[in-house]
């Protein structure tokens, strides 16, 4: 791989429900509806390992979304894969798009919950209970 590779992440082509994609890194155009669509997504994201089962189960609909931003396509259509091609398709969503959730999003996250723990603090009276 060489430095620029390195640097500007490539696209990924693989074959989904018969028809070949090329995963590429999310254009400007596609980052207001996918952060709103994802958001939610990478608080179960953000760790050793996917359970994908929980994930869909809990923001399964906030994830085809994501992914169907991502890829250019109809949610119908993305909602119509076969299970393990929806989640290999999102893994490489993921994948090509690291760095930027990493760089852009899980800060994001990472204030997110700061300021909802420092809101929740200032309610209780910025204490907690002491044992005595």
């Amino acid at each position: 791989m060489s430095d620029l590779e390195t640097l500007i992440p490539q696209a990924v082509d693989l074959v989904i429900d018969g028809e070949p994609l090329a995963i590429k890194p999310l254009k400007v155009g596609q980052m207001p509806a996918f952060l709103r669509a994802i958001t939610p997504v990478m608080q179960q994201i953000g760790g050793d390992g996917i359970d994908w089962l929980a994930l869909f189960g809990e923001r399964g609909d906030d994830l085809l979304t994501a992914v169907s931003i991502a890829v250019g396509k109809p949610r119908a259509w993305v909602d119509e894969l076969a299970a393990d091609e929806a989640i290999l398709l999102a893994a490489k969503v993921i994948e090509v798009n690291a760095d930027f959730f990493t760089r852009t999003v899980m800060p994001r996250l990472d204030g997110v919950i700061a300021r909802t723990g420092a809101t929740a603090a200032m309610a209780t009276g910025g204490s907690t209970p002491s044992s005595t």
